[in-house]
């Protein structure tokens, strides 16, 4: 969205990550979810149970798809808002560039 349209001014902010580093990415319909009448889902119990699965060991596609049945779970039949997470776990440069290529396009990252 273009900035003059968000209200703020926007910031890059710079990270460098480490092998197994995740960066989560969520829309505001994940914390909102609700049942009828109920509690929302809410930020609290979000980043509790990231921080659960993490510190357990789970792999990064096992802490998506559980949390993921967790948000739906909570949420209603009618859903009014979309529900989108993009999880990303960095594994760190290959050792060698070859292994990374694919041989019908040998100048194209896999993404694995």
């Amino acid at each position: 969205m273009p900035a003059r349209l968000a209200g703020t001014a926007r910031e890059a902010h710079r990270m460098a990550l480490e092998p197994g580093d995740r960066v989560l990415l969520c829309t505001d319909g994940v914390t909102e979810a609700r049942l009828a009448n109920g509690p929302k889902f809410g930020l609290e119990h979000f980043s509790d149970y990231i921080i659960r699965a993490t510190a357990s060991g789970q792999v990064a596609s096992e802490t998506l798809r559980r949390l993921t049945r967790s948000i739906m779970d909570h949420h209603d039949e009618a859903r009014n808002d979309d529900v989108t997470i993009l999880l990303i776990e960095w594994r760190g440069p290959e050792k060698d560039h070859r292994e990374r290529t694919s041989p019908e396009h040998p100048h194209t990252d896999l993404i694995q």
